[in-house]
Protein backbone atom coordinates (compact mmCIF):
# COMPACT_ATOMS: atom_id res chain seq x y z
CA UNK A 1 0.00 0.00 0.00
CA UNK A 2 1.50 3.80 -1.20
CA UNK A 3 0.23 6.99 0.26
CA UNK A 4 -0.73 9.15 -2.33
CA UNK A 5 1.18 8.06 -5.42
CA UNK A 6 -0.37 8.80 -8.26
CA UNK A 7 -1.81 7.11 -11.44
CA UNK A 8 0.82 8.25 -13.68
CA UNK A 9 3.95 8.18 -11.54
CA UNK A 10 4.40 4.35 -12.02
CA UNK A 11 6.35 3.72 -15.83
CA UNK A 12 3.88 1.34 -17.14
CA UNK A 13 0.98 4.09 -16.34
CA UNK A 14 0.71 6.51 -19.21
CA UNK A 15 2.03 10.16 -18.07
CA UNK A 16 3.58 13.22 -20.52
CA UNK A 17 6.06 15.47 -18.94
CA UNK A 18 9.14 17.95 -20.30
CA UNK A 19 11.09 16.60 -16.91
CA UNK A 20 11.01 12.79 -18.31
CA UNK A 21 9.64 9.86 -16.32
CA UNK A 22 10.07 9.03 -12.63
CA UNK A 23 12.48 5.90 -12.77
CA UNK A 24 10.34 2.96 -11.42
CA UNK A 25 12.28 -0.02 -12.90
CA UNK A 26 11.03 -2.76 -10.32
CA UNK A 27 7.70 -1.70 -10.54
CA UNK A 28 7.97 -1.79 -14.21
CA UNK A 29 9.44 -5.53 -13.98
CA UNK A 30 6.07 -6.42 -11.70
CA UNK A 31 3.66 -4.92 -14.21
CA UNK A 32 4.88 -7.04 -16.99
CA UNK A 33 5.34 -10.13 -14.72
CA UNK A 34 1.34 -9.82 -13.74
CA UNK A 35 -1.40 -7.86 -14.28
CA UNK A 36 -1.92 -3.94 -14.82
CA UNK A 37 -5.08 -2.45 -13.87
CA UNK A 38 -5.63 0.90 -15.96
CA UNK A 39 -9.08 1.57 -14.24
CA UNK A 40 -8.77 0.33 -11.10
CA UNK A 41 -9.98 2.48 -8.12
CA UNK A 42 -8.69 3.25 -4.54
CA UNK A 43 -11.71 3.29 -1.97
CA UNK A 44 -11.48 6.73 -1.51
CA UNK A 45 -10.30 10.47 -2.29
CA UNK A 46 -8.51 10.32 0.92
CA UNK A 47 -5.81 8.27 2.82
CA UNK A 48 -8.03 7.10 5.90
CA UNK A 49 -11.65 6.60 4.66
CA UNK A 50 -10.11 4.84 1.47
CA UNK A 51 -8.00 2.14 4.05
CA UNK A 52 -11.53 1.62 5.57
CA UNK A 53 -12.95 0.41 2.25
CA UNK A 54 -9.68 -1.62 2.05
CA UNK A 55 -10.62 -3.30 5.55
CA UNK A 56 -14.20 -3.75 5.57
CA UNK A 57 -14.97 -4.14 1.90
CA UNK A 58 -17.34 -1.62 2.16
CA UNK A 59 -18.11 1.83 0.41
CA UNK A 60 -18.31 5.70 2.08
CA UNK A 61 -22.01 5.79 1.24
CA UNK A 62 -22.46 2.63 3.83
CA UNK A 63 -20.43 3.90 6.35
CA UNK A 64 -23.21 5.42 7.66
CA UNK A 65 -25.30 2.30 7.97
CA UNK A 66 -22.36 0.35 9.53
CA UNK A 67 -21.39 2.30 12.12
CA UNK A 68 -18.16 3.70 9.96
CA UNK A 69 -16.57 7.42 11.43
CA UNK A 70 -14.16 6.54 8.86
CA UNK A 71 -10.70 7.91 10.48
CA UNK A 72 -10.65 4.71 12.79
CA UNK A 73 -11.97 1.43 13.65
CA UNK A 74 -12.43 1.05 17.36
CA UNK A 75 -11.45 -2.57 18.78
CA UNK A 76 -14.58 -3.41 19.98
CA UNK A 77 -16.55 -2.75 17.14
CA UNK A 78 -17.93 -5.76 15.24
CA UNK A 79 -17.49 -5.66 12.14
CA UNK A 80 -15.69 -7.76 9.84
CA UNK A 81 -12.05 -7.30 9.02
CA UNK A 82 -9.83 -8.47 6.31
CA UNK A 83 -6.60 -9.62 8.62
CA UNK A 84 -9.66 -10.66 11.17
CA UNK A 85 -10.77 -13.02 7.99
CA UNK A 86 -7.69 -14.20 6.89
CA UNK A 87 -6.49 -15.17 10.32
CA UNK A 88 -9.96 -17.40 11.22
CA UNK A 89 -9.27 -18.91 7.90
CA UNK A 90 -5.36 -20.15 9.50
CA UNK A 91 -3.08 -17.23 7.82
CA UNK A 92 -0.53 -15.85 9.80
CA UNK A 93 -1.00 -12.03 9.79
CA UNK A 94 1.26 -9.00 10.44
CA UNK A 95 1.10 -4.95 9.57
CA UNK A 96 4.27 -3.19 9.27
CA UNK A 97 3.90 0.54 8.23
CA UNK A 98 0.66 3.07 8.50
CA UNK A 99 -2.30 1.35 10.13
CA UNK A 100 -5.17 3.90 10.14
CA UNK A 101 -7.71 3.26 10.59
CA UNK A 102 -7.40 0.19 12.72
CA UNK A 103 -6.73 1.52 16.10
CA UNK A 104 -5.00 -1.46 17.85
CA UNK A 105 -3.65 -3.59 14.93
CA UNK A 106 -3.41 -6.53 17.24
CA UNK A 107 -7.09 -6.85 18.77
CA UNK A 108 -8.27 -6.34 14.94
CA UNK A 109 -6.26 -9.51 13.47
CA UNK A 110 -2.35 -9.29 13.23
CA UNK A 111 -0.24 -11.43 14.79
CA UNK A 112 2.48 -9.05 14.80
CA UNK A 113 2.65 -4.91 14.15
CA UNK A 114 5.34 -2.15 13.85
CA UNK A 115 4.66 1.01 12.65
CA UNK A 116 2.16 4.38 13.34
CA UNK A 117 -1.21 3.63 14.58
CA UNK A 118 -1.69 7.83 14.52
CA UNK A 119 -2.08 9.07 10.71
CA UNK A 120 -0.79 12.41 11.44
CA UNK A 121 2.66 10.91 13.04
CA UNK A 122 3.16 9.43 9.70
CA UNK A 123 3.92 12.70 8.06
CA UNK A 124 6.96 12.89 10.19
CA UNK A 125 9.00 10.37 8.46
CA UNK A 126 11.80 10.69 11.16
CA UNK A 127 10.26 10.98 14.56
CA UNK A 128 12.12 9.73 17.78
CA UNK A 129 9.32 6.84 18.88
CA UNK A 130 7.11 4.92 16.28
CA UNK A 131 4.62 1.91 17.77
CA UNK A 132 4.65 -1.64 18.12
CA UNK A 133 2.56 -4.26 19.51
CA UNK A 134 -0.29 -3.13 21.82
CA UNK A 135 1.35 0.33 22.65
CA UNK A 136 1.61 3.46 21.20
CA UNK A 137 5.21 5.10 20.99
CA UNK A 138 7.36 2.33 22.65
CA UNK A 139 9.49 1.50 20.30
CA UNK A 140 13.07 3.76 20.16
CA UNK A 141 14.15 5.08 17.03
CA UNK A 142 17.44 6.32 18.70
CA UNK A 143 19.05 8.05 15.76
CA UNK A 144 16.40 10.74 15.87
CA UNK A 145 17.09 11.91 19.04
CA UNK A 146 19.57 14.62 17.41
CA UNK A 147 18.61 17.68 15.38
CA UNK A 148 16.95 16.96 12.57
CA UNK A 149 16.78 18.57 8.97
CA UNK A 150 17.08 17.96 4.92
CA UNK A 151 20.21 19.18 4.81
CA UNK A 152 21.48 17.05 8.35
CA UNK A 153 19.22 14.04 7.37
CA UNK A 154 20.36 13.92 3.53
CA UNK A 155 24.55 14.54 4.51
CA UNK A 156 24.44 11.81 7.40
CA UNK A 157 21.83 8.78 6.21
CA UNK A 158 23.49 6.09 8.48
CA UNK A 159 22.93 8.43 12.01
CA UNK A 160 19.33 8.72 11.16
CA UNK A 161 16.17 5.93 11.45
CA UNK A 162 14.09 6.67 7.89
CA UNK A 163 10.62 5.39 9.24
CA UNK A 164 10.84 3.63 5.70
CA UNK A 165 13.86 1.64 5.94
CA UNK A 166 12.50 0.23 9.83
CA UNK A 167 9.08 -0.77 8.42
CA UNK A 168 10.61 -2.06 5.31
CA UNK A 169 13.32 -4.42 7.31
CA UNK A 170 11.10 -5.30 9.72
CA UNK A 171 8.60 -6.54 7.47
CA UNK A 172 11.36 -8.74 5.33
CA UNK A 173 12.66 -10.11 8.98
CA UNK A 174 8.94 -11.31 9.44
CA UNK A 175 8.21 -12.29 5.81
CA UNK A 176 11.37 -14.48 6.32
CA UNK A 177 9.96 -16.43 9.12
CA UNK A 178 6.37 -16.78 7.76
CA UNK A 179 7.92 -18.04 4.49
CA UNK A 180 9.07 -20.71 6.69
CA UNK A 181 5.98 -21.97 8.17
CA UNK A 182 3.67 -24.30 7.06
CA UNK A 183 0.95 -21.10 7.40
CA UNK A 184 -0.16 -19.50 5.04
CA UNK A 185 0.93 -15.53 5.34
CA UNK A 186 -0.64 -12.29 4.56
CA UNK A 187 1.63 -9.44 4.87
CA UNK A 188 0.63 -5.79 4.63
CA UNK A 189 3.25 -3.47 3.72
CA UNK A 190 1.91 0.05 4.52
CA UNK A 191 4.53 2.62 3.32
CA UNK A 192 3.78 6.36 4.22
CA UNK A 193 5.45 8.09 0.45
CA UNK A 194 5.22 9.50 -1.29
CA UNK A 195 3.41 11.19 0.98
CA UNK A 196 4.47 15.16 1.57
CA UNK A 197 6.17 15.31 4.80
CA UNK A 198 9.03 16.82 7.19
CA UNK A 199 12.21 16.19 8.79
CA UNK A 200 10.96 17.63 12.40
CA UNK A 201 8.67 16.05 15.34
CA UNK A 202 5.14 15.76 14.52
CA UNK A 203 2.50 16.44 15.21
CA UNK A 204 3.69 19.70 14.59
CA UNK A 205 5.70 18.94 11.62
CA UNK A 206 5.17 21.17 8.43
CA UNK A 207 4.63 19.15 5.03
CA UNK A 208 7.54 20.94 3.82
CA UNK A 209 8.47 18.39 0.53
CA UNK A 210 9.02 14.48 0.68
CA UNK A 211 11.86 13.11 3.37
CA UNK A 212 13.57 10.63 1.33
CA UNK A 213 17.84 10.01 2.65
CA UNK A 214 18.87 10.76 -1.23
CA UNK A 215 18.07 12.03 -4.27
CA UNK A 216 19.71 9.51 -6.08
CA UNK A 217 19.83 10.27 -9.58
CA UNK A 218 18.16 13.55 -9.72
CA UNK A 219 20.35 15.23 -6.92
CA UNK A 220 21.87 16.95 -10.51
CA UNK A 221 18.71 17.76 -12.03
CA UNK A 222 17.92 21.73 -11.95
CA UNK A 223 14.74 20.97 -10.30
CA UNK A 224 13.29 22.71 -7.11
CA UNK A 225 14.19 20.97 -4.17
CA UNK A 226 10.92 19.01 -3.56
CA UNK A 227 10.91 17.88 -6.97
CA UNK A 228 13.84 16.24 -6.94
CA UNK A 229 13.13 14.64 -3.18
CA UNK A 230 9.34 13.43 -4.84
CA UNK A 231 11.04 11.91 -7.90
CA UNK A 232 13.63 10.20 -5.12
CA UNK A 233 11.33 8.96 -3.04
CA UNK A 234 9.14 7.03 -5.62
CA UNK A 235 12.20 5.67 -6.82
CA UNK A 236 13.17 4.91 -3.10
CA UNK A 237 9.80 2.89 -2.64
CA UNK A 238 10.58 1.25 -6.21
CA UNK A 239 13.67 -0.74 -4.73
CA UNK A 240 11.49 -1.82 -1.83
CA UNK A 241 9.12 -3.16 -4.00
CA UNK A 242 12.29 -4.66 -5.98
CA UNK A 243 13.74 -6.18 -2.65
CA UNK A 244 10.29 -7.55 -1.81
CA UNK A 245 9.71 -9.65 -4.86
CA UNK A 246 13.94 -10.92 -4.59
CA UNK A 247 13.15 -12.05 -1.34
CA UNK A 248 10.05 -13.86 -1.76
CA UNK A 249 12.13 -15.77 -5.22
CA UNK A 250 15.09 -16.27 -2.31
CA UNK A 251 12.51 -17.99 0.08
CA UNK A 252 10.92 -20.18 -2.64
CA UNK A 253 7.36 -18.95 -2.02
CA UNK A 254 7.69 -16.56 -5.24
CA UNK A 255 5.00 -18.61 -7.89
CA UNK A 256 2.45 -19.24 -5.50
CA UNK A 257 2.09 -15.55 -3.71
CA UNK A 258 -0.38 -13.19 -4.62
CA UNK A 259 1.29 -9.48 -4.52
CA UNK A 260 -1.23 -6.60 -4.60
CA UNK A 261 0.55 -2.93 -5.28
CA UNK A 262 -1.59 -0.31 -4.85
CA UNK A 263 -1.76 3.64 -4.18
CA UNK A 264 -4.76 5.16 -1.07
CA UNK A 265 -5.78 7.95 -3.32
CA UNK A 266 -4.57 10.06 -5.97
CA UNK A 267 -1.47 12.19 -6.73
CA UNK A 268 -1.30 14.79 -3.78
CA UNK A 269 -0.10 18.39 -4.23
CA UNK A 270 1.09 18.89 -1.12
CA UNK A 271 4.31 20.04 0.49
CA UNK A 272 5.37 22.74 -2.57
CA UNK A 273 4.61 19.46 -4.89
CA UNK A 274 2.81 20.21 -7.89
CA UNK A 275 1.42 17.36 -9.58
CA UNK A 276 1.92 19.10 -13.42
CA UNK A 277 5.87 18.81 -12.78
CA UNK A 278 6.41 15.08 -13.13
CA UNK A 279 2.29 14.61 -14.49
CA UNK A 280 1.54 12.92 -11.81
CA UNK A 281 -2.15 11.92 -12.44
CA UNK A 282 -1.31 10.79 -16.30
CA UNK A 283 -3.55 13.35 -17.65
CA UNK A 284 -6.54 12.53 -15.45
CA UNK A 285 -8.39 15.92 -13.82
CA UNK A 286 -8.49 16.39 -10.46
CA UNK A 287 -6.08 14.74 -7.74
CA UNK A 288 -5.96 14.28 -3.88
CA UNK A 289 -9.09 15.51 -2.48
CA UNK A 290 -11.00 15.48 -5.92
CA UNK A 291 -14.09 13.03 -7.27
CA UNK A 292 -12.39 13.54 -10.30
CA UNK A 293 -10.44 10.31 -11.76
CA UNK A 294 -6.82 11.59 -10.90
CA UNK A 295 -8.61 12.09 -6.90
CA UNK A 296 -9.66 7.97 -6.90
CA UNK A 297 -7.72 6.16 -9.49
CA UNK A 298 -4.99 3.69 -8.13
CA UNK A 299 -2.03 2.41 -10.37
CA UNK A 300 -2.61 -0.69 -9.38
CA UNK A 301 -0.79 -3.92 -10.31
CA UNK A 302 -1.55 -7.33 -8.97
CA UNK A 303 1.48 -10.47 -9.77
CA UNK A 304 0.74 -14.07 -9.11
CA UNK A 305 3.51 -16.28 -11.63
CA UNK A 306 1.56 -19.39 -10.41
CA UNK A 307 -1.87 -18.66 -11.69
CA UNK A 308 -1.57 -15.06 -13.52
CA UNK A 309 -0.57 -14.86 -17.03
CA UNK A 310 2.51 -12.17 -17.52
CA UNK A 311 2.12 -9.13 -19.46
CA UNK A 312 -1.96 -8.86 -19.46
CA UNK A 313 -3.83 -5.64 -19.38
CA UNK A 314 -6.96 -4.95 -18.07
CA UNK A 315 -9.75 -1.97 -17.92
CA UNK A 316 -11.88 -3.82 -14.93
CA UNK A 317 -12.94 -1.20 -12.85
CA UNK A 318 -12.74 -2.04 -9.31
CA UNK A 319 -12.07 -0.81 -5.92
CA UNK A 320 -10.89 -1.09 -2.51
CA UNK A 321 -13.39 -2.51 -1.27
CA UNK A 322 -13.68 -5.85 -3.34
CA UNK A 323 -10.15 -6.85 -1.87
CA UNK A 324 -11.85 -8.33 1.09
CA UNK A 325 -14.06 -10.66 -1.10
CA UNK A 326 -11.61 -11.57 -3.60
CA UNK A 327 -9.08 -12.67 -0.42
CA UNK A 328 -11.29 -14.37 1.24
CA UNK A 329 -12.53 -16.50 -2.10
CA UNK A 330 -8.78 -17.34 -2.59
CA UNK A 331 -8.21 -18.17 0.98
CA UNK A 332 -11.29 -20.53 1.12
CA UNK A 333 -12.47 -18.54 4.02
CA UNK A 334 -16.77 -17.49 4.32
CA UNK A 335 -17.22 -14.01 2.58
CA UNK A 336 -18.74 -11.88 5.20
CA UNK A 337 -22.36 -10.90 4.69
CA UNK A 338 -23.91 -7.45 3.64
CA UNK A 339 -20.62 -6.11 1.76
CA UNK A 340 -20.30 -3.95 -0.92
CA UNK A 341 -17.29 -5.45 -2.84
CA UNK A 342 -17.44 -8.71 -4.88
CA UNK A 343 -14.61 -10.88 -5.26
CA UNK A 344 -12.05 -10.10 -8.54
CA UNK A 345 -10.72 -13.50 -8.65
CA UNK A 346 -11.91 -14.94 -11.75
CA UNK A 347 -10.39 -11.30 -13.80
CA UNK A 348 -7.29 -11.88 -11.96
CA UNK A 349 -6.95 -15.63 -13.49
CA UNK A 350 -8.16 -14.40 -16.87
CA UNK A 351 -11.62 -16.16 -16.39
CA UNK A 352 -15.46 -14.77 -17.42
CA UNK A 353 -15.76 -11.82 -14.74
CA UNK A 354 -19.13 -10.42 -12.94
CA UNK A 355 -18.98 -6.87 -12.95
CA UNK A 356 -20.13 -4.14 -10.39
CA UNK A 357 -23.76 -3.05 -10.97
CA UNK A 358 -22.29 0.34 -9.79
CA UNK A 359 -19.11 1.91 -7.62
CA UNK A 360 -19.57 4.77 -5.48
CA UNK A 361 -17.74 7.83 -3.80
CA UNK A 362 -18.74 11.01 -1.78
CA UNK A 363 -16.79 14.21 -1.31
CA UNK A 364 -17.03 17.51 -0.48
CA UNK A 365 -17.30 19.82 -4.01
CA UNK A 366 -16.75 18.84 -6.96
CA UNK A 367 -12.77 19.58 -7.05
CA UNK A 368 -9.86 19.55 -4.58
CA UNK A 369 -10.60 22.61 -2.41
CA UNK A 370 -13.49 22.15 0.66
CA UNK A 371 -15.94 24.04 -0.75
CA UNK A 372 -19.32 25.44 1.31
CA UNK A 373 -22.25 23.37 1.50
CA UNK A 374 -22.96 19.76 1.95
CA UNK A 375 -21.05 16.87 0.16
CA UNK A 376 -21.82 15.22 -2.83
CA UNK A 377 -21.39 11.58 -4.35
CA UNK A 378 -19.81 10.08 -7.68
CA UNK A 379 -21.54 7.06 -9.15
CA UNK A 380 -19.81 5.37 -12.20
CA UNK A 381 -21.91 2.88 -13.82
CA UNK A 382 -20.23 1.39 -17.05
CA UNK A 383 -19.28 3.54 -19.20
CA UNK A 384 -21.01 6.55 -17.19
CA UNK A 385 -19.77 8.59 -14.58
CA UNK A 386 -22.35 10.75 -12.40
CA UNK A 387 -21.24 13.71 -10.21
CA UNK A 388 -23.19 15.56 -7.92
CA UNK A 389 -21.44 17.92 -6.12
CA UNK A 390 -23.78 18.86 -3.29
CA UNK A 391 -26.62 16.81 -2.34
CA UNK A 392 -29.44 18.70 -0.45
CA UNK A 393 -28.40 19.51 2.71
CA UNK A 394 -31.06 18.83 4.91
CA UNK A 395 -31.22 14.77 4.70
CA UNK A 396 -28.10 14.47 3.15
CA UNK A 397 -29.19 11.92 0.75
CA UNK A 398 -29.04 11.62 -2.59
CA UNK A 399 -32.71 13.08 -4.67
CA UNK A 400 -33.80 13.49 -8.07
CA UNK A 401 -33.20 17.47 -7.23
CA UNK A 402 -29.50 16.92 -7.44
CA UNK A 403 -27.66 18.40 -10.12
CA UNK A 404 -25.29 16.01 -11.58
CA UNK A 405 -22.85 16.37 -14.12
CA UNK A 406 -22.28 13.07 -16.42
CA UNK A 407 -19.36 11.86 -18.73
CA UNK A 408 -18.56 9.52 -20.80
CA UNK A 409 -15.54 7.91 -19.56
CA UNK A 410 -15.52 5.70 -23.03
CA UNK A 411 -15.39 8.20 -25.22
CA UNK A 412 -13.71 11.28 -23.00
CA UNK A 413 -11.56 9.92 -20.37
CA UNK A 414 -10.69 13.04 -19.35
CA UNK A 415 -13.71 14.35 -18.03
CA UNK A 416 -13.89 17.36 -20.72
CA UNK A 417 -17.03 17.35 -21.48
CA UNK A 418 -20.67 17.36 -19.20
CA UNK A 419 -22.86 15.62 -21.50
CA UNK A 420 -26.07 15.31 -18.92
CA UNK A 421 -27.68 17.88 -21.26
CA UNK A 422 -27.75 14.91 -24.05
CA UNK A 423 -28.54 12.14 -22.62
CA UNK A 424 -30.96 12.86 -19.42
CA UNK A 425 -32.54 8.90 -19.41
CA UNK A 426 -28.61 7.81 -18.21
CA UNK A 427 -28.35 11.18 -15.74
CA UNK A 428 -32.55 9.85 -14.25
CA UNK A 429 -31.04 6.32 -14.06
CA UNK A 430 -28.02 6.91 -12.14
CA UNK A 431 -29.96 8.96 -9.60
CA UNK A 432 -32.69 6.40 -9.41
CA UNK A 433 -30.30 3.81 -9.10
CA UNK A 434 -28.68 5.51 -5.72
CA UNK A 435 -32.22 6.46 -4.70
CA UNK A 436 -33.18 2.84 -3.92
CA UNK A 437 -29.67 1.92 -2.81
CA UNK A 438 -30.40 4.12 0.18
CA UNK A 439 -26.98 5.60 -0.15
CA UNK A 440 -25.98 8.51 1.98
CA UNK A 441 -23.61 11.73 0.71
CA UNK A 442 -21.92 11.67 4.44
CA UNK A 443 -17.80 12.79 3.10
CA UNK A 444 -15.50 11.82 5.80
CA UNK A 445 -11.76 13.54 6.68
CA UNK A 446 -13.40 16.37 4.03
CA UNK A 447 -13.93 19.14 7.24
CA UNK A 448 -17.66 19.17 6.57
CA UNK A 449 -20.01 18.69 9.78
CA UNK A 450 -22.82 16.45 9.62
CA UNK A 451 -26.14 18.04 10.70
CA UNK A 452 -27.58 16.81 14.03
CA UNK A 453 -29.81 14.10 13.87
CA UNK A 454 -33.18 15.12 14.97
CA UNK A 455 -34.57 14.54 18.24
CA UNK A 456 -36.53 12.01 19.35
CA UNK A 457 -39.81 12.56 20.32
CA UNK A 458 -41.65 10.87 23.69
CA UNK A 459 -44.95 10.36 24.26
Amino acid sequence: MKDDLGWGEVGLFPASSPHGRISTPHLDTFGREGLVFKEAYAGYTVCAPSRTTFFTGRHSGNFKAAGLNGEGIDPEKNVSLLPRVLKQAGYRTGLFGKSAPLTSPLQQGFDAFLGQVDQALCHNMYPKDIDHGMEQLNFKLSGNDKPKSRELCMNNPDLYNYTIDVFHESAMQWLEEAAKGEEPFFLYVSYTIPHAGGWGDAPKTPEDGNPVPSDLQYADKPWPDVEKDHAAVITYLDAKVGDIMARLKFLGVDQNTLVFFASDNGAHLEGGHKIQFFDSTGGLPGHKRSMYEGGVRSPSMVRWPGRIQPGRSSNFPWAFWDVLPTLAELAGAPVPPGLDGLSIAQELTGLPQKEHEYLYFTWLGDGGKVNSGPPGYTVRQGQWKGMVPHCQEASVLPSSGDEMRLYDLSADPLETTDVSKQHPEVVQGLKALVMKEKLTCYCYQCGWTPPKEPAELVV
